[in-house]
């Protein structure tokens, strides 16, 4: 897609992995423009929505959706993905226990897993839908969305800026022997 000069969106291409049979929607790109990341409530999905991604190959084709399985998707709603610089995976979820309705999670995506999600508490979450969390991972500074009490209308933007900035590990558990490669001790 493009816009053009009367500021028009044009040339639009509808995705090879969308369907009548399921909605598709919130799209997320990485950095670097190789994976979209988006929600879906298609026949495979493990609540009512879950998370997704395909692979974006050079010559501008996709690789089959996978679901990001159920150490991020839960039986109810994971939505508004959005992928920081650092590879680290920001959503919005009913799933798991917190402040209220929805909250925003982060989760580092790894070559061939996700770390556990973790809550990003007050201020960010409320006792009310907090979702469509962005962040400047150069500036730490981002947005997000909230009906919470002390707004200006139903959804209000909110402005933050993050201090320090949020740091997920891979911690996992390796064990094994270790020997001298000559004494074999």
């Amino acid at each position: 897609a493009s816009i053009d000069e009367k500021g028009e969106w044009t040339n639009l291409e509808r995705l090879p992995f969308n369907s009548i049979k399921f909605s598709s929607g919130h799209p997320a790109l990485n950095r670097d423009d190789t994976k979209l990341y988006f929600i879906s409530d298609r026949p495979d999905s493990m609540g009512k929505t879950d998370l997704y991604v395909v692979d974006i190959y050079p010559d501008g084709t996709y690789s089959e959706p996978r679901n990001l399985g159920d150490k991020i998707n839960t039986v109810d709603r994971e939505m508004f993905p959005f992928i920081g610089d650092d590879n680290i995976l920001y959503f919005s979820s009913d799933g798991y226990p917190g402040y209220g309705e929805l909250d925003v999670f982060a989760s580092k995506i790894f070559d061939t897993t996700v770390s556990e999600p973790i809550n990003l508490e007050d201020p960010v979450n409320s006792e009310k839908d907090d979702f469509a969390y962005i962040i400047d991972d150069s500036k730490h500074k981002g947005y997000f969305s909230s009906n919470r009490e002390g707004g200006k209308g139903d959804d209000d933007i909110y402005s933050f800026t993050a201090s320090p900035p949020i740091h997920i590990a891979c911690e996992q558990v390796i064990s094994g022997i270790v020997k001298d490669v000559h004494t074999q001790e």
